[in-house]
């Protein structure tokens, strides 16, 4: 059956016959067990179209991934598309605009950036699709001055239900564009879109570690930064235990360190005034706060850029009491089976530049999330029990809802929407897709 599509296309399908089919099929988090109907290489947005007029032609469903990010396990009598090959980038510098295709890596468009005095907001790491980025709601590393991925979002190209391939924006289709900022690929195949640049005169940032030993007095430093820092300034902490293994550098391997990553456009004096009494509560045994460009911001956390088994619980807190940091460093200061976890001080305000979904950051101070890495599938069990319960240990301090870049694997976005815009997300998943073509990375009920 899928021969006829084949004909059609400039890029490549591939099945279970092909020999590639296991590194095809593979999602980047290598937990998420991928078994689609088949693999579309798409070399252009026409192949998009052609996809999804064939599935629905033939009673398929579309899910749509470039590098793999949030992936699924939905996938039954599913094509994924893989937007890889779709990677234009257009900058407007003076109306502080980027247009960019779907295969595009935050990456890719904030090195565009460098020099220009502006940049994107990209989320922890520039190995995330922008695209994938801004349409899940998108907690960004310039969040708290400007707001999320989503809120950033201005126009889109996209190919609806019936294989059709259009550019919408406010005031073409608003409820659509309302659904795309944070409700993911659930409403239509994103094949480019246009974002906002922001204003980064003084990119100034980089990550303070300190000797896990250190970290209670770390973390109420953190806290009390946290409290006062200036709007523009992003601080991030970390409980983090490297492996003691062949690919750590030497420095580090086998090693655990409490981390604060911190980062400003603007202003590299609020930000040391903010990181003051954070350098004063231990001995920082890496500084590296520095000029930045936009092009390594993506860089700060270091995260890996290979594909890698996982898995995450996450919460949100308004306040990181001393009982809090106590139940942290309980269950997270000495090396188990949860490798890192993480807060992200969010935005002093809820304004956004485009309303979305899931536009506008939680409404708590802070985000949180702790990782498993599961080197061997026998972990898999153990390290959620793990998290499980670091997340029974936090929830008396957990203060609601937050964005779907955050939701584990095995979430959905009923787990961080109101049920008034789920039920409007409903509403217009039934108007644009009535057959339930598309598949979105996380479920919509």
């Amino acid at each position: 059956m899928i021969e006829s599509l084949r004909e059609v296309l400039t890029g490549r399908v591939v099945t279970p016959e092909d020999v590639d089919w296991e590194s095809v099929r593979t999602a980047w988090n290598l937990t998420v067990d991928q078994r689609p109907l088949a693999v579309v290489e798409a070399a252009g947005p026409s192949d998009v179209e052609h996809t999804v007029a064939y599935a629905a032609a033939h009673g398929l469903k579309v899910a749509a991934q470039a590098g793999g990010h949030g992936a699924t396990k939905s996938l039954d009598q599913t094509i994924v598309v893989r937007t890889n090959a779709l990677d234009d980038i257009w900058v407007d510098s003076h109306a502080r605009i980027a247009r960019v295709g779907a295969g595009v890596r935050w990456g890719a468009l904030q090195s565009a950036l460098d020099g220009t005095g502006l940049t994107g907001l990209l989320g922890s790491t520039g190995n995330v699709s922008v695209v994938g980025f801004c349409t899940s709601g998108g907690l960004s590393w310039l969040s708290r001055p400007y707001g999320s991925g989503a809120a950033s979002l201005r126009a889109a190209e996209i190919v609806d239900a019936s294989g059709s391939r259009r550019w919408i924006d406010d005031s073409t289709e608003p409820d659509l564009m309302w659904a795309l900022r944070g409700g993911g690929g659930n409403f239509a195949v994103v094949t480019s879109v246009e974002v906002e640049l922001f204003l980064a005169p003084e990119l100034t940032g980089g990550r303070l570690m300190f000797p896990i030993h250190q970290a209670e007095a770390v973390l109420t430093a953190y806290q009390e930064a946290t409290e006062s820092a200036a709007g523009q300034v992003t601080l991030w902490a970390y409980l983090t235990h490297f492996p003691d293994a062949p690919f750590m550098p030497e420095p580090i391997r086998g090693q655990s360190f409490c981390m604060i990553d911190a980062l400003t456009p603007f202003d590299p004096a609020a930000l040391d005034a903010a990181l003051a009494p954070i350098r004063s509560a231990g001995t920082a045994v890496v500084d590296s706060v520095g000029p930045q460009t936009p092009g390594s911001i993506g860089e700060i956390t270091q995260e890996p850029v290979e594909p890698t088994p996982f898995t995450i619980q996450t919460a949100t807190f308004d306040e990181l009491t001393p009982e809090l940091i106590g139940v942290l460093l309980k269950h997270a200061a000495q090396p188990s089976l949860i490798f890192q976890v993480q807060l992200r001080h969010l935005r002093a305000s809820q304004e956004v530049a485009h309303e979305g979904v899931a536009a506008a950051d939680p409404a708590a101070k802070y985000s949180f999330s702790a990782l498993a890495i599961l080197p061997v599938p026998e972990l898999e069990q153990p390290a959620s029990q793990a998290l499980l319960a670091l997340k029974d240990a936090v929830a008396p301090w957990h203060a609601g809802d937050s964005v779907p870049s955050m939701l584990p694997t095995e979430g959905t976005l009923q787990d961080v929407i109101s049920e008034p815009d789920h039920a409007r997300l409903r509403e217009i998943k039934q108007r644009v897709d009535p057959l339930g073509v598309l598949v979105g990375n996380y479920p919509l009920a």
